[in-house]
């Protein structure tokens, strides 16, 4: 039996041959004592050996005759009952893998989003320490496939803000619930210098820059308060008429935490945003 293949290990016949065969019961006319109490030929116990499942009663004779455990032969279903739970295991295992490739594939892109602020603060051309990126204009969707690229980053907008050493402006709309986080102007950007690395230490109380693609392929990047649990995400507002929003972590790429906002003069946004439109056109 030890030498059995594991791929036969529900084949009644094979296990049943296997067992005879260990213990010499075929010798001196043991084939054909079981094949009598079986009430078939000795070559019907030949054809027993190659049915993958022996009919319940000819089971059951077989280990009353040898006086056999009544699990000697396993349970037909046993075999689906185990291929499911190893599907089971292969589809939990493939959505683990799955998600830890996703976690290390934004966990380096964070890295980079770090790196490339360092190298804009340290750059010797740099002179006028314009070290904060701007991103105005309807910007999510192509943020979000360019913010790991030294090119685009190179042609963001961008500026200095007092005091302040490296970060993002992100363009908000002045929506009911951005109201209550204090905006004050029709358009805004929310001053972000922290990128969230860890999750678990979110906290409820403050606004956060949000940057996520749900299953529609649609960027957005949202100022909402933020909860987490067990890798899910819900996005809510001051406001309680404005309707929560629920993301898996998949869904996320980036998530700032919002510093202050700062109030644009038209002029200056007109800028930023004239700016802004010229880099979407040349991607």
């Amino acid at each position: 039996m030890s030498k059995q293949n594991p791929s036969e290990k529900y084949h009644h016949g094979k296990i049943l041959k296997d067992y005879i065969l260990e213990n010499r019961l075929n010798r001196k006319g043991g084939i054909n004592r079981l094949a009598k109490a079986l009430r078939m030929t000795r070559q019907g116990i030949y054809s027993l050996y190659k049915q993958k499942e022996i009919k319940i009663y000819n089971r059951r004779t077989i280990t009353d005759y040898y006086n056999l455990p009544e699990d000697f032969f396993p349970d037909p279903d046993q075999q689906l009952d185990e291929f499911n739970e190893l599907f089971r295991d292969y589809i939990n295992a493939s959505i683990k893998i799955q998600r830890l490739e996703d976690d290390l594939g934004k966990a380096q892109m964070r890295y980079l989003t770090r790196s490339f602020m360092d190298a804009l603060v340290f750059n010797p051309d740099n002179i006028e320490r314009n070290n904060v990126y701007v991103l105005t204009g309807d910007y999510a969707d192509i943020y979000l496939d360019n913010y790991f690229k030294v090119s685009y980053l190179d042609s963001l907008s961008r500026m200095n803000v007092a005091d302040v050493f490296r970060g993002y402006a992100f363009e908000v709309e002045r929506e009911q619930d951005t109201v209550d986080f204090g905006c004050t102007e029709r358009r805004n950007l929310a001053l972000c210098t922290h990128l969230v690395e860890f999750y678990e230490n979110i906290e409820e109380d403050i606004p956060y820059i949000v940057v996520f693609r749900k299953a529609s392929g649609i960027g957005t990047v949202l100022c909402k308060y933020v909860s987490y649990f067990r890798r899910r995400f819900r996005l809510y507002s001051p406001n309680k008429s404005v309707k929560d929003i629920e993301l898996i972590q998949e869904e996320v790429f980036q998530i700032w935490e919002v510093e202050r906002f700062l109030d644009l003069d038209k002029k200056q946004y007109d800028v930023f945003l004239k700016e802004s439109a010229k880099m979407h056109d040349f991607l």
